[in-house]
């Protein structure tokens, strides 16, 4: 990590700690990246309920339904669509990955 970043994060969350919200800065931290992530999910997850909405049908019977058919703002929403789906997709592993990391121990005693 650089050296701004090694002075800044204690100096942010050190008071989420002495207020008794976290019992360490790492659980601290964890817990805000994991918020942010889930923020991120939750909008990919509304943005595929909007097109779910909007074409009343899941994704796989919509693209299939376009086939030989579809018009630009039909090929336009089914990339965004897709790409919804698919950051949807990384998030959920960096949320699972995030998840997998203990911080009282996996800091402390690196691999």
């Amino acid at each position: 990590m650089n050296a701004v970043l090694d002075k800044a994060i204690p100096i942010l969350i050190e008071p989420l700690v002495q207020m008794g919200v976290y019992r360490s800065q790492e659980e601290a931290l964890k817990n805000l990246v994991l918020r942010y992530v889930q923020e991120q999910i939750d909008e990919a997850e509304q943005e595929i309920a909007r097109f779910q909405k909007k074409y009343g049908m899941s994704f796989e019977e919509w693209s299939d339904s376009l086939v030989g058919r579809a018009t630009i703002e039909e090929e336009d929403d089914w990339m965004e669509w897709e790409s919804a789906r698919d950051m949807l997709e990384s998030w959920q592993q960096i949320k699972a990955d995030i998840e997998q990391i203990n911080v009282s121990t996996d800091l402390t005693n690196p691999p």
